[in-house]
């Protein structure tokens, strides 16, 4: 043990910098404030209602306020689990919607691409409140074998600059990933 005398500075600094990270991450994020799925019979589809809180980054805040535009992205992926190897996972249906903010009327604007329904807010906690509210949202159909084997629905949601048309498909992404917020990913196990 007298040649371990560098392992405390070591874990001191370590214990150290895991504090500094885990402040900073804890700070601007996506939280589930809450989820539920409505099952009305096995040949129906799943209801889910669905509530998110915002904590967004100083990049995020600046993009927007100079005419960014920031994509919000809410993913069902059907799951099903394996005891022998890796899980199998399928996307299963996408809710996307934009947020934007219009500098000379000084709102901003919710628009939900599947609908094409759009919302004025005049701050942006409204915006965002309304952005992270998902009520009765009707799922599409599961597959015939979704409730024979041990499957579970997998939610996540994503929020993150959108990339300009003029660059081509997938330059931009390289430098606005970092910037993205990324929800804990919350897990409903399907029965009959």
């Amino acid at each position: 043990m007298k040649n371990s005398w560098w392992m405390r500075p070591l874990c001191i600094v370590f214990l150290g910098w895991l504090i500094a990270t885990t402040s900073f991450a804890a700070a601007e994020k996506i939280t589930v404030r809450d989820f539920t799925l409505y099952n009305q019979g096995q040949n129906k589809p799943l209801t889910a209602t669905l509530h998110l809180d915002y904590q967004l980054t100083d990049y995020l805040r600046d993009s927007l306020l100079n005419g960014g535009t920031l994509r919000h992205e809410v993913r069902f992926n059907l799951v099903w689990h394996s005891d022998w190897w890796f899980n199998k996972s399928e996307k299963f249906a996408s809710i996307i919607s934009e947020l934007k903010y219009h500098s000379l009327s000084r709102h901003y604007q919710v628009v939900r691409k599947d609908t094409g329904e759009h919302w004025n807010f005049s701050n942006l906690a409204s915006a965002l409140s309304h952005l992270g509210a998902l009520e009765s949202y009707k799922l599409p159909p599961l597959p015939a074998n979704a409730y024979k084997n041990d499957t579970s629905l997998y939610m996540e949601a994503t929020l993150a600059p959108k990339e300009p048309d003029s660059l081509p498909l997938g330059l931009s992404s390289l430098f606005s990933e970092d910037h993205a917020l990324v929800s804990q990913g919350v897990l409903w196990a399907l029965t009959p």
